[in-house]
């Protein structure tokens, strides 16, 4: 992002058009919920507020071997899987609970336990 324009600029130029944009129909009808596949948006939603495109500190996070890594920005930390319930935000205020769903649902897929029918034995 540049330093020159706002991220109100930014996110007025890229809402239609995008890289990242992923129009689905609901039912039969004319419908359309437009989602995001932006590696720094941590609700798949195509908003101004939780773009990490328009934003210069927008945060994501990925699960890994090593646990949930944490990106803002340019720099990203790995967080372990146990201590992501009390995960702080320093970035944006207004995306905490949007980030704690976040972990706990990575959390969740770390720690379902198997069915015996899946089992290969």
């Amino acid at each position: 992002m540049s330093a020159q324009a706002s991220s109100d600029l930014i996110w007025r130029i890229v809402k239609g058009n995008n890289a990242f944009l992923r129009k689905q129909r609901i039912g039969r009808g004319a419908n359309r919920i437009a989602l995001s596949a932006e590696p720094l948006n941590l609700t798949a939603k195509s908003t101004f507020k939780y773009s990490g495109v328009a934003h210069k500190n927008a945060t994501g996070m990925e699960l890994s071997a090593a646990g949930i890594v944490v990106t803002r920005g340019k720099k990203s930390f790995t967080r372990s899987v146990k201590k992501s319930r009390g995960l702080k935000t320093k970035g944006r205020k207004d995306l905490k609970t949007a980030m704690v769903a976040k972990a706990l649902r990575l959390n969740r897929l770390t720690t379902r336990k198997t069915r015996k029918s899946w089992k290969q034995e």
